[in-house]
């Protein structure tokens, strides 16, 4: 019975030994995780915080097709001006359309 004691004594030692062992395992992969999630958190916010460039080129384009229908009509109308004008001072249309 003395031996059976001693055995269970050191398996006792034993699992409290791998116990302790895992526990500091368990808190060192808790340290860890939560650094990484610190980064991932710093990377998403950093993401975040950027311009959506692909929205911003789609308003940017957009803005510049109607930029350059002003433009057309713009230079539409300036066209017209001058053809009246070249109509009231020499007297005939502007035959050059």
């Amino acid at each position: 019975m003395k031996g059976d004691i001693e055995r269970a004594r050191a398996d006792l030692a034993r699992s409290e030994k791998s116990w302790k062992a895992a526990e500091v395992n368990l808190s060192l992969q808790n340290a860890q995780h939560k650094r990484e999630m610190t980064e991932l958190q710093r990377e998403l916010s950093a993401f975040r915080s950027r311009p959506n460039f692909e929205q911003a080129l789609a308003e940017l384009e957009e803005r510049n097709s109607e930029m350059e229908e002003l433009l057309r009509n713009k230079c539409a109308e300036i066209e017209e001006n001058d053809d009246r004008a070249l109509e009231y001072v020499f007297g005939f249309p502007n035959l050059a359309h």
